[in-house]
């Protein structure tokens, strides 16, 4: 497994004195992940030759996010491994099979953060829990947070009239066989690099 981070952070409440009013901390929007502007894509090293990869195509999930706190931001997705596809038929088939994923017995794989660390003004690491075949480990996603506004398509596209939208970039490496996926090893590598692309769409 990748590192994983282990830094601080804590959930502070803010509080503001003017005179005797007490002033509360932001509360963090609610959105859910847009399935037709979010990727999840993985690829291996194979054989040596070149770098292969797949997609999971139906996923669902929710953000908690405050623009002013992102250490105070919450991420949970569950992804359905029937939706895995490399382009290929039969590598597909072999992917979902009890060789790899398993399908029928684990039907889902699911992250959910658990500390979430500001590296600089628009970026950070998201430590969060990765389940696959029923195996939980911990991971750590190196995130970029590229916006948050008011949909830029909103003024020409009524599809998007006052729709809020936030999207990131998140990447990370994680060893397969920590979560027991050790067929073809080392012909295939063990280490996997996982890529996201996500847009929200602000509930």
């Amino acid at each position: 497994m990748l590192r994983f981070c282990r830094g601080w952070i804590g959930l502070a409440a803010v509080t503001v004195l003017a005179g005797s009013m007490y002033v509360p901390p932001a509360r963090a929007d609610t959105y859910a992940v847009d399935p037709d502007h979010t990727n999840i894509t993985f690829s291996w090293n194979h054989l040596g030759i070149s770098r292969q990869s797949a997609r999971i195509l139906d996923f669902d999930g929710t953000l908690d996010f405050d623009p002013e706190n992102p250490e105070n931001a919450a991420v949970d997705v569950t992804m359905k491994v029937a939706s895995l596809s490399s382009g290929a038929k039969a590598l597909d088939h072999d992917l979902k099979s009890s060789d790899f994923f398993d399908a029928a017995r684990y039907p889902e794989i699911a992250f959910k953060s658990t500390l979430i660390r500001k590296v600089g003004e628009r970026s950070g690491e998201v430590a969060g829990d990765l389940t696959i075949l029923g195996v939980t480990h911990p991971v750590v996603l190196q995130v970029r947070w590229n916006f948050s506004g008011d949909h830029p398509l909103g003024d020409i596209n009524p599809a998007y009239k006052g729709k809020y939208v936030a999207g990131f970039s998140a990447v990370t490496t994680v060893l397969r066989s920590a979560w027991g996926l050790k067929r073809a090893i080392p012909l295939v590598s063990d280490e996997i690099e996982v890529a996201i692309e996500a847009e929200f769409l602000r509930k």
